[in-house]
């Protein structure tokens, strides 16, 4: 039933989204050709097959990105930023859409923009009053959810003000229960305290309106829990348990899962839903090709220059440590001779990193050849053929080497429970004078945290303006 009230909620502003789009449009039309008649006359059926384009656009961003993803609690600048995302996503669509089916020279520009000003002008005033609309009606509103909670008088006023300050829009608190002091009579965060035994419990239980309640009581408490979930729900109240040992960390995310037959409650950083994790797979395998193909080209010219100045093998490949601990080989056009691995224990007294990690300016184990493909970062691009394969994505943390990993503390380890990228957040935030380790593995660590498709996009398009202008790496 939750869920589908949830999905009601988002159909109805979904519902106004497309309202404020249609509008939007055909004033837009109204507007360059004096009237809809006269714009049909000019357009003809592009008019209306124009606006088709828009909704179903619309629809699939509701499908892939979910923009009403805490909708009842944004502020205006956070609802102002999934509006803008919201019609940015639209407009680019609309218009790849426009050129796929070669209808973009033909495209009024007048309309297009004015639609996508108007339609994020709509969604901001009309998302802030539908929700200030369901907020302001929730406590007397007949389809509200009407809660009891029942908990200690410690943690009643704390859990009555974190629940409200979650907004549900389908949820208010009607009553508490205190178990373990009789505070009968008393308000807490202005909500009547309105029973403290088991008995009389289910006795204003019985009489009273009470749609669900809520349980938050200390594991060491010795009131009933087990009986009276049971009680409760004979009586077809849905009752919601709080657990407190998993209170360990607020921003872990929680599911319920099954391990073999056991029910279980996981706990993780960061979910990433599906279709995000195959829209991303999705980039690192079309990357990957085209990189193949740059990566050929690149051979054919820097190859020989790389078995002249200092023969042996053109390809250097190095275990790395990836997702997990996973131990895989990673591929490099040679910039170094032969004798790079042996020599570097000499150096590791220049090394200009602090922490677990080797990065010298003038490293001597380089070629001549070397400095210019690791300067134009040519060494890498042999390790699309990681990505191809699935070792490595496009973007992601540095992989360290065997040696480095062995030397990693317990919390260094996050920064590897994504797959290792070709580019980073580290590489593109000024990786030739960032010398301390711990503010990369801080940087991997909110990098994966707050993961996005689109965080990825803005890298890669930071890390190919780098490449064009030039910046040292490590190994």
């Amino acid at each position: 039933m939750e869920a589908t009230r949830l999905q009601m909620q988002n159909f109805l502003i979904f519902l106004l989204d497309l309202v404020g789009v249609t509008v939007g449009y055909f004033a837009a039309v109204w507007l360059r050709f004096g009237n809809i008649e006269t714009g049909y006359t000019v357009m003809g059926n592009d008019t209306y097959y124009r606006w088709l384009i828009a909704i179903v656009v619309l629809m699939m961003i509701y499908f892939l990105f979910r923009p009403n993803r805490g909708f009842f609690k944004r502020k205006f600048i956070e609802e102002m930023r999934m509006n803008l995302q919201t019609v940015i996503l639209m407009a680019a669509g609309m218009a790849m859409v426009a050129f796929l089916i070669q209808d973009a020279k033909d495209y009024s520009r007048f309309i297009y923009i004015f639609t996508s000003g108007f339609s994020f002008v709509w969604m901001q005033i009309t998302h802030r009053v539908y929700r200030k609309y369901w907020l302001s009606r929730r406590k007397d509103h007949s389809y509200a959810r009407k809660m009891m909670i029942i908990t200690t008088s410690d943690h009643a006023e704390e859990v009555i003000g974190n629940i409200m300050e979650e907004k549900n829009w389908d949820l208010w608190i009607t009553s508490v229960a205190v178990v373990d002091k009789d505070m009968t009579g008393w308000l807490i965060n202005e909500i009547p305290v309105v029973a403290h035994s088991y008995r009389s419990i289910f006795e204003y239980a019985m009489r009273s309106v009470v749609d669900e309640v809520f349980l938050y009581i200390p594991m060491d408490d010795e009131f009933p829990i087990a009986m009276t979930i049971q009680n409760l729900e004979d009586m077809g109240i849905k009752t919601n348990l709080n657990i407190s040992q998993f209170q360990i960390n607020e921003n872990l995310e929680r599911s319920l899962e099954k391990v073999g037959p056991y029910e279980s409650v996981s706990f993780s950083g960061h979910n990433v839903s599906f279709v995000m994790l195959m829209m991303k797979r999705a980039m690192d395998i079309a990357g990957g090709l085209v990189g193949m193909l740059i990566t050929a080209i690149a051979v054919i010219i820097v190859g020989p220059l790389v078995k002249l100045e200092s023969p042996g093998p053109l390809f250097f490949s190095q275990k790395r440590v990836g997702k997990n601990g996973r131990i895989f080989k990673i591929y490099k056009i040679r910039s170094m001779y032969q004798d790079a691995e042996e020599r570097k224990k000499e150096l590791m007294a220049q090394n200009e990193m602090d922490g677990l990690m080797f990065k010298m300016k003038d490293d001597p184990r380089i070629t001549k050849v070397g400095k210019f493909i690791r300067k134009t970062s040519i060494d890498e691009l042999p390790q699309f053929w990681n990505v191809l394969k699935g070792d490595m994505s496009l973007v992601g943390t540095r992989p360290p080497t065997v040696d480095e990993f062995e030397q990693y503390s317990a919390y260094h380890k996050k920064r590897l429970c994504q797959k290792p990228g070709l580019t980073g957040v580290w590489q593109v935030s000024g990786r030739s004078t960032i010398t301390d380790f711990e503010e990369i593995v801080q940087m991997d660590v909110d990098y994966i945290d707050h993961w996005s498709i689109w965080r990825d996009i803005g890298i890669l398009f930071k890390t190919v303006w780098l490449v064009v202008c030039g910046d040292d790496g490590a190994q």
